[in-house]
């Protein structure tokens, strides 16, 4: 049974940011702020929840060849919004997370609770020569936050951004600055030839997304000594959280690295739905 046409039916009548999670044996259910609720009342098999995950990948280019055991595409639906989609396989069959994303990034005033320290926040991180990392429970908040900020950033400065990303989330207009963003797996092989390129033309900022993505965390140790505006956001509780990553995944340079990052930005989701932060200085 292909739900694909019901699962994007739902994600048209959302506004804001929705995620959908399909499991073996179980009802779809979308998850919000870390909580789950039932969409449909029926229980899907693994052969549903396969035929789902084509019908979705039917609307990209790549649509032929193997699914494999895991991976990730996006696209685009007219109206909707982005969706971007990620699998992984649990005992030979697959769970799935479908992520619709507004075409339209809100402005940063709009989605924080304080707008006022949001204006102090783009000053401090447009002075440029840092390292800012930006962590929140959710990828939804952070990607969010980062992508609203970087719009902000966008529409102030005559700058050259680089986003770098898997699969890209939201897409960037060019305002006053210009704005590159790459796929992995798509415009580029890896993060690690991604970063390269980003080198090669040397923007004033670069952000990549959700650093502990395999490959991106080890490949952004690159940037860490060129004087660029590097921004990253990753999934976590708190600054302590970013560090003990980096002390996992990248032991010998954790402190190296942490000796560079100059800001991280806590990110917590309040009871009204906005977005509050606290800036650490390192």
């Amino acid at each position: 049974m292909n739900i694909a046409p019901e699962i994007l039916n739902f994600l048209a009548e959302k506004r804001e940011f929705s995620e959908i999670i399909l499991a073996p044996k179980a009802s779809p259910v979308e998850r919000r702020d870390r909580v789950i609720r039932r969409i449909m009342d029926v229980i899907l098999s693994p052969e549903d929840i396969r035929e789902t995950l084509v019908s979705l990948r039917s609307h990209t280019a790549s649509s032929l060849g193997s699914l494999g055991r895991e991976g990730f595409f996006s696209f685009g639906l007219p109206n909707v919004g982005r969706i971007r989609v990620t699998y992984i396989t649990q005992r030979g069959s697959y769970v799935v997370s479908i992520i619709k994303v507004p075409y339209d990034i809100p402005p940063l005033g709009e989605i924080v609770a304080n707008p006022d320290e949001a204006k102090e926040l783009i000053r401090k991180v447009e002075e440029g020569g840092r390292i800012v990392g930006i962590v929140s429970r959710s990828f939804v908040v952070h990607n969010l936050f980062s992508y609203s900020l970087l719009n902000e950033i966008c529409s102030r400065r005559s700058w050259l951004i680089y986003i770098l990303e898997r699969p890209i989330t939201y897409l960037m207009k060019h305002s006053s600055s210009i704005v590159i963003q790459r796929e992995v797996g798509v415009d580029v092989n890896s993060f690690e030839e991604g970063v390269e390129e980003a080198l090669f033309l040397n923007p004033e900022i670069i952000y990549v997304s959700d650093i502990a993505v395999k490959g991106a965390l080890t490949s952004i140790r690159k940037l860490l000594d060129v004087p660029i505006l590097t921004l990253f956001s990753l999934t976590a509780s708190d600054t302590k959280s970013l560090r003990r990553t980096l002390e996992v995944y990248l032991a010998e340079y954790a402190e190296e690295i942490w000796d560079l990052i100059s800001l991280v930005v806590e990110l917590e989701l309040n009871e009204e739905g906005k977005i509050s932060f606290s800036v650490r200085e390192l």
